[in-house]
């Protein structure tokens, strides 16, 4: 089971990918908005997920919470930098191949996020 807190936090963090996956298959693909939205992302990552410690969640889940969230943390490194190659992109085609591996990444993270809520599905303690 999840602490209340924790599935907060990754409900809050779950919507800031949501945002961001909204914004990255937004046509036409808005740059400045699609670095924000991955700004805001990123504290929310900062201050929500890694706050999260061990003692948020039970002995028999807390392997594979830790898990997901070692997991979340590599991905959203790997999604940092391939927003800097977007970015760096100056032809449509370039453009275009740099935005699949950024939407494969974020519904990588999106299914995490579901899979951790999933853990919590047996009860939620206070907290």
């Amino acid at each position: 089971m999840l602490s209340k807190s924790t599935c907060q936090a990754i409900a809050e963090f779950q919507n800031s990918l949501q945002q961001l996956h909204s914004t990255a298959i937004s046509v036409p693909l808005d740059l400045s908005g699609l670095k924000q939205t991955f700004k805001q992302l990123k504290i929310t990552f900062q201050t929500q997920i890694m706050g999260i410690n061990s003692s948020d969640f039970d002995p028999p889940v807390e392997s594979i919470i830790q898990s997901y969230l070692t997991e979340t943390h590599k991905q959203m490194r790997l999604l940092e930098m391939d927003l800097k190659f977007l970015q760096a992109s100056h032809q449509p085609s370039t453009l275009n191949s740099r935005l699949t591996p950024i939407q494969n990444r974020l519904n990588t993270l999106l299914s995490y996020c579901e899979d951790i809520l999933g853990q919590g599905v047996g009860g939620v303690r206070g907290g």
